[in-house]
């Protein structure tokens, strides 16, 4: 398995976030969103970074660790910001991936196939519901699929003329990526936003 990530902010500070932590062939993974813009945003990932890293070890139930978070993130209301995230345990032994999704946009699983999956099971965003419930489920690699998470700052790319790049732009572009490496295909998506909003 291959990992490769990106935080491009197209203005000031991006409050859009992304971890990884291993252990042995277990891999923690968290990618979010934290509403508002800039410094104010930004100042709350630190915060979030030691919750994910307080509850997220690797083997760790995703959906648990979102209720931990989303508990932590309910009791600073009205302070603490929302939150979307998509969290996931990957073991690369197995192929396995557990997830749980708190609000995120669905994450893009392509298939080596040509199947397009959206992972969309999990619960509410973070922060919003005191007593929300989350659920984790559950799927498997199979060699040449390609999982890409990604935050509104992709979607809502536009081009002069107003119209959104959209998922169904993402999904062809990464299709005409295939065979590449994880870190290539970022790049690739990050070029193609960029010429795509002119």
């Amino acid at each position: 398995l291959q990992f490769a990530s990106e935080v491009f902010a197209a203005r000031f500070l991006s409050g859009d976030f992304i971890t990884f932590s291993q252990n042995d062939s277990k891999v923690f993974v968290a990618h979010g969103d934290i509403a508002g813009k800039g410094v104010a945003a930004g100042m709350w990932f630190t915060n979030l970074a030691g919750l994910l890293q307080s509850y997220g070890r690797p083997g760790s139930d995703p959906a648990i660790i979102a209720s931990e978070v989303n508990r932590h993130l309910c009791y600073l209301r009205p302070v603490a910001p929302f939150v979307t995230g998509f969290i996931a345990q990957i073991d690369c032994d197995r192929g396995e991936v557990t997830y749980c999704n708190a609000g995120h946009f669905p994450p893009l699983l392509l298939r080596a196939d040509g199947r397009t999956d959206l992972l969309q099971e999990g619960g509410p965003l973070l922060g919003a519901i005191e007593l929300a419930e989350f659920q984790s489920a559950s799927l498997i690699f199979e060699p040449g699929d390609t999982l890409v998470a990604y935050s509104d700052g992709v979607l809502e790319c536009c081009n002069p003329s107003g119209e959104e790049f959209g998922s169904e732009r993402l999904a062809a572009t990464l299709r005409c990526a295939e065979g590449q490496t994880a870190h290539t295909k970022v790049m690739t998506v990050l070029a193609t936003l960029q010429d795509y909003a002119n």
